[in-house]
């Protein structure tokens, strides 16, 4: 009788090892297999169709087999919330064979836009008294791309809070004027001559923003109830929101668009 106990007993450890391996190294480790507990079918499109379509999911979010056994739980409870928010940490991003060379190779152009990017700039110092991460910039809200940078979350940075003529860093600071002249109204200008005679952009750029970018209240009623009273806290909000939880910015801020949003009725034409 305690021979047949032990051999049940070594057959049933067997076996839920074996079940407990296969799941660690297969099936928690398949991005196909998240889809079954999570709502996350865009997010893994996107994940199809982008760069990192070769990297598993675990390998740059970290997701634990406890709190997945924490998940059935919760499940079961009926508290389970099934939006993925699940953290990216920077060492994920910068560890070997990924991006580890980013802050030593740091600045990077954006040759569609002709905008120098300094990671080195925005990833260690604080930028508008704000601690940025990866995500804060490498946004997978982009429709149809994973982890692609949106320029909403640039301009976001750069306008909020500013005149609709200017930019917090100043506009040469992403990019330039034309150097070749340009047809305006039929006539040609030249951006050089006009700044070597000492006029500012915004002479002619009135508005270069339309939005303000200000998170309305009522959208902290989308993740929490009856919980504003931090609102006006916004050192606060930021080191929670942005640096703990890593949510995107344009999560709760509305966008801000940027361009020739409306010039001057009169351009100055110098001879």
């Amino acid at each position: 009788m305690k021979k047949k106990l032990l051999i049940l007993v070594f057959f049933f450890v067997l076996i839920t090892v074996g079940l407990f391996y296969y799941t660690y190294t297969v099936a928690f480790n398949s991005p196909e297999n998240c889809r079954a507990c999570h709502f996350i079918t865009p997010f893994y499109k996107k994940w199809q169709t982008s760069t990192h379509n070769k990297v598993p999911c675990l390998k740059c979010h970290e997701y634990t087999p406890l709190k997945a056994i924490a998940g059935q739980f919760l499940y079961l409870a009926g508290a389970y919330n099934p939006r993925p928010l699940t953290n990216v940490p920077d060492k994920n991003c910068l560890q070997s064979g990924c991006h580890d060379k980013r802050l030593v190779e740091s600045r990077v152009l954006f040759t569609k836009r002709g905008i120098t990017f300094d990671h080195k700039k925005h990833f260690g110092e604080m930028k508008r008294n704000i601690k940025l991460h990866c995500r804060s910039c490498h946004s997978d809200i982009v429709q149809g791309e994973h982890m692609k940078v949106s320029v909403n979350v640039c301009f976001l940075c750069h306008f909020k809070g500013m005149p609709h003529d200017q930019a917090v860093t100043g506009c040469p600071s992403c990019h330039s004027a034309p150097h070749q002249p340009i047809s305006v109204m039929g006539k040609t200008f030249s951006h050089d001559d006009a700044l070597k005679a000492g006029y500012a952009c915004s002479q002619c750029h009135v508005e270069i923003t339309k939005g303000d970018g200000v998170t309305p209240k009522d959208k902290c009623y989308f993740c929490h109830v009856d919980r504003v009273e931090k609102y006006n806290n916004v050192n606060l909000i930021h080191e929670k929101h942005v640096a703990e939880k890593q949510i995107d910015c344009l999560w709760c801020h509305p966008r801000i668009e940027h361009g020739r949003i409306k010039m001057a009725e009169q351009i100055l034409f110098l001879k």
